[in-house]
């Protein structure tokens, strides 16, 4: 493995890392921006091909003319750009593995390190959710916009927040139908919630035009309504709703069947915390900011010195909330080393600072929606798979509760749940909140699952590659088993 070394290193090419190495390009700084993605953006910039001859800066959205415009800018700029770029692992002295788009693994040294490493769905487990068929609401949005196909001819929508209808107005847009749209959200709790989202008047303004577009289109629109199940033997053909209760349980005797090979699911998001918590950045759980977040102080700095943390894993909030906070972060990184006007920068801080707050006040709003009770979990039948890796039930999982196991990581030893390859990310969260569900009157801490490297899949021949004794024994030391606390 070879080795290199940056003034600052981006991991994360969505808004915030954009808005980042844009402020930090200019300033004679090596400055390398990493994405794991072809193209650079995040899922807000994803190219829609559906359309023939549309352009791909042409929505209407100010946010995202914002966003191309700023990633045509970096793309010009004299730093480094690494797409398709994974860091497979990170430490607190600002050592990364690097692995490129063909596999190489390298070595790679920072002074200063912005993590922006977005977030992730989340889900509430139901009986057959890993049939063929079942997919993300984000993997809909994807297929429409990164591969011009629609998730199906007619899709069956659920789950929790805006992006279920934001979705089924996209596959409108498109030409595809949607069955119904499932909330389980009760219309009441959204306006109690208006004090937090009356700022957002562009978010307003989208929401209502997607609502006309699905009201015209006659799409059902079913509130305090959720998924019992889904059936099919060899892939998804139809699926079993009913209304929920107050507590989030189902209501006995409203079931409605709904026949569809299609549907998509999403509960809202959860921020990617790994690389932080392998960096050993402090973390807190925040249900308003969508559970665990990385701590960061008035300049985005964690408690890590010199890494810094912008966009979803401070909190979930949306792409506004991570454009400023890459900008907020640049210029922190910026007034450390002295570079620029000093009073301008101060300026311009402390307008992002006014506007980050909006942010995170709509963010707020968008995860207390978002939330799902503590009886949906514990009502979640035995033979439901919880950690589809592993093949692990939720009757598993009571049954290791009952033994004694109150922590995520004491569930990971006693079931392997979150030891398959996605290593946690899906069935994570969920464990979390099903232990919440099961234990409320437990003091014992429920911190995340532990992660260390790689914490993605990686090439073991890349690391067995040419290399410097240093270089192998380090690369075997994150490999070793360790005790799960």
């Amino acid at each position: 493995m070879g080795s290199k070394s940056y003034d600052v290193v981006i991991i994360g090419g969505g808004l915030a890392g954009l808005a980042a190495a844009d402020l930090l390009a200019g300033h004679r700084l090596r400055v390398l921006l990493l994405d794991e993605n072809v193209h650079s953006g995040g899922q807000l910039l994803r190219k829609t091909a559906l359309k023939p001859g549309r352009k791909t800066g042409s929505d209407p959205d100010r946010l995202k003319r914002i966003g191309f415009e700023l990633r045509d800018r970096v793309c010009r700029k004299e730093i480094d750009i690494m797409r398709r770029g994974r860091v497979p692992g990170i430490w607190p002295d600002r050592q990364l593995w690097i692995e490129d788009d063909q596999g190489r693994v390298s070595d790679l040294t920072a002074e200063f390190i912005i993590l922006a490493t977005g977030a992730r769905e989340k889900f509430l487990p139901f009986r057959g959710w890993t049939l063929p068929g079942v997919i993300s609401t984000g993997a809909a949005q994807i297929l429409m916009k990164s591969a011009g196909v629609l998730p199906a001819r007619e899709t069956l929508i659920a789950g929790l927040g805006p992006l279920i209808y934001i979705l089924a107005g996209e596959i409108l847009r498109n030409g595809g139908r949607a069955s119904a749209v499932l909330d389980r959200a009760f219309p009441a709790d959204k306006i109690a919630l208006s004090p937090l989202w009356l700022h957002q008047i562009p978010k307003l303004a989208e929401g209502a035009i997607c609502m006309a577009r699905l009201l015209s289109s006659k799409v059902p629109l079913r509130q305090r309504t959720g998924i019992v199940e889904a059936r099919g033997r060899r892939q998804l053909e139809s699926v079993v709703t009913a209304k929920v209760d107050r507590d989030g349980r189902f209501v006995t005797g409203t079931e409605t069947v709904y026949q569809t090979d299609t549907l998509a699911v999403g509960c809202g998001f959860t921020a990617n915390t790994e690389l932080p918590r392998m960096a050993g950045c402090d973390l807190e759980y925040r249900p308003e900011k969508g559970g665990w977040v990385t701590c960061v102080d008035d300049g985005l700095e964690t408690s890590e010195k010199n890494i810094y943390a912008a966009g979803e894993i401070t909190g979930i909030a949306g792409g506004g909330k991570s454009y400023v906070e890459g900008q907020m972060a640049a210029l922190s990184i910026l007034s450390r080393l002295g570079l620029g006007k000093a009073d301008r920068i101060r300026r311009q801080f402390s307008a992002l600072a006014r506007a980050r707050e909006h942010q995170v006040r709509f963010g707020a709003f968008l995860n207390t929606l978002c939330r799902i009770s503590p009886a949906s979990y514990a009502a979640i039948p035995d033979d439901t798979l919880i950690c589809r890796c592993e093949d692990v039930t939720m009757g598993q999982i009571r049954q290791a509760i009952r033994s004694g196991a109150a922590t995520p990581a004491a569930l990971k030893k006693a079931t392997r749940s979150g030891m398959g390859n996605c290593q946690g990310r899906t069935c994570g969260p969920v464990l979390h909140d099903i232990l919440g569900a099961c234990t409320p009157e437990s003091s014992a801490p429920r911190g995340p699952l532990s992660v260390r490297a790689p914490v993605k899949p990686v090439n073991l021949g890349a690391l067995a590659g040419p290399g410097s004794a240093e270089t192998q024994s380090r690369s075997s030391i994150p490999c070793r088993s360790e005790k799960i606390r």
